[in-house]
């Protein structure tokens, strides 16, 4: 009874009914409903709409205004363009104004043009911290997708070697009834079957913790998370050379096209600093009509260029040039170290997925050895030439063992995952072509 009891325990679950969340519906509603994404796409957002801001100075400023005042004493109704004697000024307490102007700076040296720059550099900067914030959403999503998974294996595997003790258990009663074991016999079982139920509760609390944290994730009741979930192995199983992994990660990083954009905007910011030490050359014009309730109203228009340059401004220039010019310099340095970094997270990756694919061998090996030594040991007993305590090591030694090689397959699925992070792979193409379900 026993045999087919474990046996069982390897025979693949059924296939999951329509309710179940896949790993690539998981990762699709993570990414629409997590406050993290949802903040970079409004920060792009807020970007991109500085780049229309920062181009509005290309065009004219068109203004309009309508003016009333009243006057303690008699002011000119329309202003003075000559004297007539025949034609005295009007004067009046009460006077009204309506007018057009126009502006338009006609040349200022780029610095408009570096503040589009500026603003278009920090719309790729904002690009990169959207794909960064995505790509780790992704890498989170699939950690407690795969813990599920993980806890689930593990408390199945702990069920089953509950019933298998628990038959044992009843076994051994029946024979200690029949006076063919020891009442010895009978407490050691007991005592192994309450230890499994306390593993089994404690599994089953973590598991509680890895669905309620998934259900976060995926803004959906835990119950929800609670039905089956899609069993998900690596569809492509190759892993590029270290070279090439290297040369991905410095191309395409997350920190490190953080940090680059970063230092083009950083750089950008010094020309538009810089620009403040030319003069502009600036257009305007103006319609005007004057009047009162009594006269009606006269127009007039002018028409102007003015060059406008700051003589002195407290040396605010050149410390605004100067603090730009730091500030590149230290963006470029935390290009390099995200670079050296990027190169140690891809080792530390690249490492993790070795170390599990070998791990996940060796436990294979080692789980088709153990299940074997448990039935040899399991046959001693019922031939009478084995021991009670044997059998149990047996059985104990491959639960752990399976237990072992659930983790390491799932911990080597989580290493080609954070392999794709670090290098720049990690979206939901990643996910769908290399993670099958």
């Amino acid at each position: 009874m026993i045999v087919a009891l474990l046996l069982a325990a390897q025979v693949a679950a059924p296939p999951p009914d329509t309710g179940v969340l896949s790993l690539a519906e998981a990762v699709r509603r993570a990414l629409a409903n997590q406050p993290s994404v949802a903040a970079a796409r409004d920060s792009r957002a807020a970007a991109a709409a500085a780049v229309t801001e920062a181009r509005a100075p290309f065009f004219p400023s068109v203004a309009a205004s309508v003016s009333a005042h009243r006057y303690a004493i008699g002011n000119l109704v329309y202003p003075l363009s000559g004297i007539d004697i025949h034609n005295l000024p009007i004067f009046d307490r009460t006077l009204s104004q309506g007018a057009v102007s126009l502006g338009y700076t006609l040349w200022d040296f780029g610095g408009r043009a570096s503040q589009v720059r500026l603003a278009q550099a920090q719309v790729r900067k904002a690009d990169a911290v959207l794909d960064a914030s995505r790509a780790a959403m992704i890498s989170r999503v699939a950690d407690g997708y795969l813990a599920v998974l993980t806890d689930r294996g593990i408390l199945g595997a702990e069920e089953k070697r509950l019933v298998a003790l628990q038959a044992e258990a009843d076994r051994v009663a029946q024979m200690e009834a029949q006076g063919k074991a020891a009442h010895v016999d009978v407490l050691r079982l007991a005592a192994e079957v309450s230890r499994a139920r306390a593993d089994e509760t404690e599994t089953r609390a973590q598991l509680d913790v890895a669905q309620r944290n998934l259900a976060r994730l995926v803004s959906l009741p835990v119950d929800s998370v609670r039905s089956a979930l899609a069993p998900v192995r690596l569809a492509d199983t190759t892993v590029a050379d270290r070279a090439d992994l290297v040369a991905g990660a410095q191309a395409n990083s997350p920190e490190v096209l953080q940090a680059r954009r970063a230092a083009d905007a950083a750089q950008a910011a010094v020309g538009a600093a810089r620009s403040a030490d030319f003069p502009q050359l600036q257009l305007s014009a103006a319609y005007v009509e004057n009047g009162h309730q009594f006269t009606g109203y006269r127009p007039y228009w002018s028409a102007g260029l003015e060059i406008r340059y700051p003589l002195f401004t407290g040396f605010s220039r050149v410390a605004a040039v100067r603090r730009n010019e730091a500030g590149a310099r230290a963006a470029a340095e935390q290009v390099r170290a995200a670079e050296q970094a990027s190169e140690q997270s891809v080792d530390a990756a690249l490492a993790t997925v070795t170390a599990a694919r070998a791990t996940v061998a060796a436990l294979q090996t080692a789980v088709e050895q153990s299940a074997e030594v448990e039935r040899i040991q399991l046959l001693s007993v019922q031939v009478g030439s084995g021991t009670e305590t044997d059998y149990l090591d047996a059985e104990a030694t491959l639960l752990a063992n399976r237990a072992s090689l659930v983790e390491a397959q799932n911990a080597e699925i989580a290493a080609r995952v954070e392999l794709a992070r670090v290098t720049g792979a990690l979206t939901e193409s990643w996910v769908a072509s290399t993670l099958a379900q």
